[in-house]
């Protein structure tokens, strides 16, 4: 991966979106080789927060042949991304169990196991995603969702003619630092 990473950068030495097609590359390359299943990793961060050094290593590769410290960075860079990913998916796991936990206490609708997937599908879901993904009536979704904002557990946005629930816990998760 580091090799390909190289030669596409090298090949293909444009700034604007080259970056983010090599790093998509990188994660489709990881995914083929079986060490990713999902393509959950995010590089970018962990390129970025060391972009000179990402640069410098690059141009070295170039000018001096330097593949072990090229190949060491990006092996840096892979780990750094799946402790923070892991991280993040261990927060996000228990923002979950306990949205879960006082959804039961708060409405009928906390027992869903459907339900409960609609709240953390995206940090905010509408009436009409739960009624057509529970299999319920739009006055019963709109009361599950209500009994949550009641409890603290969402927030509603009225936006236009629509109003959303916004999960905030499950949002500071996502945009939290790991």
């Amino acid at each position: 991966m580091a090799v390909s990473h190289y030669q596409f950068e090298a090949i293909h030495p444009f700034h604007d979106g080259n970056g983010r097609a090599g790093r998509v590359i990188n994660i489709l390359m990881l995914i083929e080789a079986g060490l990713l299943r999902d393509p959950i990793l995010y590089l970018s961060r962990a390129i970025i927060a060391h972009k000179n050094d990402y640069y410098r290593l690059l141009r070295a590769v170039t000018a001096e042949d330097a593949w072990v410290e090229w190949i060491l960075y990006i092996l840096e860079v892979v780990r750094e991304s799946a402790t923070s990913t892991t991280r993040k998916i261990s927060s996000i796991r228990t923002c979950q169990n306990d949205i879960a936990d006082r959804a039961r206490d708060a409405t009928a609708g906390g027992r869903d196991a459907r339900f409960l997937a609609v709240l953390f599908e995206q940090p905010y879901c509408r009436i009409s995603t739960v009624v057509e993904r529970c299999e319920v009536s739009r006055q019963t979704a709109s009361g599950w969702l209500h009994s949550l904002v009641s409890a603290g557990l969402l927030r509603d946005v009225k936006v236009g003619r629509e109003i959303l629930f916004v999960n905030h816990e499950f949002l500071h998760v996502l945009t939290r630092s790991e």
